[in-house]
């Protein structure tokens, strides 16, 4: 550059001349294709890069556990004719995803996903791609391949995919948010939620491989153990040898079929199986459509219940009770409420004495009975541990009851 230029540059008058851009860097060609495509991986190219695929097509009439898998189709007929509503209420024509992934690590800029699994219903058959990243050079390249951002509404189902999966696969999208298509917002059915709404106490532990053993009448033979999955992908993209890579396909594979058989499994019992669970789900599961204020449909499974006597059926009672008095229906609900607190335990039970004492004394008018059902719940609440205003209410109450009994006593004769 000349002296006059330096100056002029100098003064800010002489313009930069702009940076020039760098050429992408070609994206190169993985090394491991011939070993991987043993395990019936295939590698295809895209505008980004590659990323490997394995399709796999499921007859309509495979089994998974105890589950058909074309027993969605009658299931979701089944959600369109009911007059409830439910999270898990679906029509036939929504376009429904089961949805699972692996990755190198649960959180961090250094755990990214390097496996998805993505299974949908045809008209003939049941189909899922699964999609692996060669290495991280080729991340955009995986997440544009699985489509994911094709679909308007998609339903997304997965197991505790609305709290890891769905948002770790957003961070890694983001991170691509120059080149990538906007990732839609799905509506999600994370089937772990719905797991512990109806086996809450049933059950104890809600990982997946329990729920298969225990509702979906399935074992895994074989399966490779979730914490050895980072190392073993790893190492395969590292050395090239894909036995491990496999066991950790069919992993994702089995993760994915159970999705299909909870989701049918757990749709019978929210509208019509009353026969093949414990009292204990059915119990939940009326407690749920109460928080959902479906109270009509938590009526019939509580009621359900009922029939049964003694502990089994005493939370059961506690909840029905609740809602009769809420319908005004107030004989009904104190019967319930002392039927179920002798077999409650907790501060459920002092709070089902509470109750009972309220409806004796504002409904019923009966305030020896409403003395009664206090001094119960005073008992109760001294063998067990209950918040403070608990326990002054129940004083406030004994003492307010005790003020009225007297003022209403009638007066003795002076003789």
């Amino acid at each position: 550059m000349s002296f006059e230029n330096k100056l002029l540059q100098m003064k800010g008058m002489l313009k930069k001349q702009p940076a020039k851009k760098q050429q992408p860097k070609a994206v190169e060609r993985p090394l491991h294709e011939d070993k991987w495509n043993k395990i019936g991986l295939e590698l295809v190219e895209n505008k980004f890069g590659f990323v490997y695929r394995k399709k796999i097509v499921y007859p309509l009439d495979t089994h998974h556990g105890s589950v058909v898998l074309n027993e969605l189709d009658p299931v979701l007929k089944a959600w369109e004719n009911v007059d409830f509503d439910h999270p898990f209420k679906l029509n036939e024509q929504d376009p429904l995803v089961f949805f699972d992934t692996e990755t190198t690590g649960l959180s961090g800029t250094g755990a990214y996903i390097f496996l998805i699994g993505l299974l949908v219903k045809r008209s003939d058959h049941f189909e899922m791609m699964q999609y692996i990243m060669p290495d991280p050079s080729h991340e955009a390249a995986f997440l544009y391949e699985t489509g994911l951002w094709k679909t308007d509404d998609p339903i997304i189902f997965s197991y505790n995919g609305k709290s890891f999966d769905w948002p770790q696969l957003m961070s890694r999208w983001t991170m691509h948010r120059q080149i990538l298509p906007k990732l839609p917002v799905p509506r999600q059915i994370d089937l772990f939620h719905g797991t512990k709404r109806i086996w809450k106490n049933e059950l104890a532990r809600m990982k997946l491989s329990t729920i298969e053993e225990e509702k979906l009448g399935f074992v895994r033979q074989g399966d490779v153990p979730g914490y050895l999955i980072p190392a073993i992908y790893l190492d395969a993209v590292k050395s090239g040898f894909p036995e491990g890579l496999a066991k950790v396909l069919y992993h994702n594979e089995l993760d994915i079929l159970s999705l299909v058989s909870l989701y049918v499994l757990s749709s019978n019992l929210l509208m019509e199986d009353m026969e093949s669970e414990t009292s204990g789900a059915y119990t939940n599961i009326g407690k749920w459509y109460a928080d959902l204020k479906q109270f009509d449909q938590s009526a019939a499974y509580l009621e359900h219940v009922t029939l049964e006597r003694g502990a089994s059926s005493a939370l059961a009672r506690y909840l029905l009770a609740i809602q009769k008095k809420r319908a005004g229906n107030y004989e009904e609900a104190v019967k319930l409420f002392k039927e179920a607190a002798p077999h409650l335990r907790g501060s459920v039970e002092v709070e089902a004495w509470i109750h009972a004492a309220k409806l004796y004394e504002h409904q019923l008018r009966n305030l020896d009975q409403a003395m009664i059902m206090a001094g119960f719940a005073k008992e109760a609440s001294e063998h067990t541990t209950v918040r403070p205003s608990l326990i002054s209410d129940i004083h406030k109450r004994i003492a307010r009851l005790e003020e009225k009994k007297r003022k209403n006593r009638p007066e003795l004769d002076e003789n």
